[in-house]
C-alpha cells in the first residue's frame, strides 16, 4: 500500500503488539478504516485484527464498544439497542460502503475536523478509555481534547438513558467532509410537564457542549414561551461566539446552529 512516498504498513495482532510498535517505530500512526484520510501516513498500524477491539457489549445502563467496530456493525445491532440519536447519526453517515470500513474509534479520533458521531457521543456524555503503555483511564467526551502521543482509544462507553426528545442533524454535504460539515445533537427529558434535562452539542471544525447554557432551562414549564426561546437562542449565540473566537469555520455554520437550537426548543410541548 503506497502513497506518493512508500508507506510502511503494520497489522497489530493484539494490544501488546500494538503498543510494541507504538513504542519502537518512530512516528507510527494508529489507523482505523482510513475513510477520512486522503493519504496514509508514512508509517501506519491497523487495529482491525485485534479481537477485543471488535467487540460490542450491552449492559443494563450502557453499551461498550471497541474502537475497531465499524459503523455498519453498530448499525446492525439496531435502533432498539442504541440511543436513537446515535443510530440516526450512523444512518446519515456517508454511504453503506464507507460505513462498512469506517470505525467508531477513527470517527472520534479524527484530527482537524470532528466527524458524524462526535456530537451525539458528546451529547450522550459517552466515556472513552484512553490507554498508553503504562496507564489506562476513563475520560468523558467533554474532557477529551485529542490523543496524546503514544496513546489510543481502547473502549467507548455509551450511556443508555431515556430521552423524550432526540434530534440529530448533519450539516453540509451528504457524503464528503468539507468546511461546511458539522453535526448538531439535541436531547431533552421532561418530568411533570417541566424540562428536567437538556443536552446540546455541536461538532465540526470544532466541538462544544456548554453545561451552564443547558442548565438555564432546567425546571422551566412546557411549552416554552417565545421570549424564553428567544432569550436562550441569544445566549447560545454568545456562547458560540466565545468558543469560536479563535477558530476557523464557515460563517453559515453559526446560523445553522442557532436555527437548530430554536427548532429543537420548539419541539418541547
Amino acid at each position: 500500500m503506497t502513497n506518493e512516498t512508500e508507506c510502511k504498513f503494520f497489522q497489530a495482532r493484539n494490544e501488546q503488539d500494538l503498543f510494541y510498535h507504538i513504542k519502537n517505530v518512530t512516528g507510527i500512526k494508529v489507523i482505523g478504516g482510513c475513510t477520512y484520510l486522503s493519504r496514509l501516513p508514512e508509517k501506519a498500524i491497523s487495529t482491525s485484527m485485534i479481537k477485543e477491539y471488535k467487540v460490542i457489549t450491552k449492559h443494563e445502563r450502557y453499551i461498550e464498544t471497541g474502537p475497531a467496530v465499524t459503523l455498519s456493525e453498530l448499525e446492525e445491532i439496531g435502533e432498539r439497542n442504541l440511543p436513537k440519536i446515535l443510530y440516526d447519526a450512523i444512518k446519515t453517515s456517508a454511504t453503506p460502503f464507507i460505513r462498512n470500513l469506517a470505525t467508531i474509534g477513527g470517527n472520534i479520533a479524527s484530527e482537524n475536523h470532528k466527524l458524524s458521531l462526535y456530537s451525539p457521543l458528546l451529547a450522550l456524555d459517552a466515556q472513552l478509555e484512553i490507554k498508553s503503555q503504562n496507564e489506562s483511564k476513563l475520560v468523558s467526551m467533554q474532557n477529551f481534547h485529542g490523543l496524546k502521543p503514544k496513546s489510543i482509544i481502547s473502549l467507548i462507553r455509551i450511556p443508555l438513558n431515556d430521552w423524550d426528545i432526540s434530534i440529530y442533524f448533519r450539516l453540509g454535504p451528504g457524503i464528503t467532509i468539507t468546511p461546511e460539515s458539522a453535526g448538531f445533537s439535541f436531547l431533552a427529558a421532561t418530568e411533570k410537564n417541566a424540562l428536567s434535562q437538556i443536552r446540546i452539542a455541536f461538532a465540526g471544525p470544532f466541538a462544544f457542549r456548554c453545561t451552564s447554557l443547558e442548565n438555564r432551562l432546567l425546571g422551566h414549564r412546557l411549552p416554552l414561551s417565545y421570549n424564553e426561546i428567544a432569550s436562550f437562542v441569544q445566549e447560545a449565540e454568545n456562547v458560540f461566539d466565545i468558543i469560536a473566537e479563535d477558530k476557523k469555520y464557515a460563517p453559515l455554520l453559526k446560523q445553522q446552529f442557532l436555527n437548530l437550537v430554536r427548532y429543537s426548543l420548539e419541539q418541547l410541548t
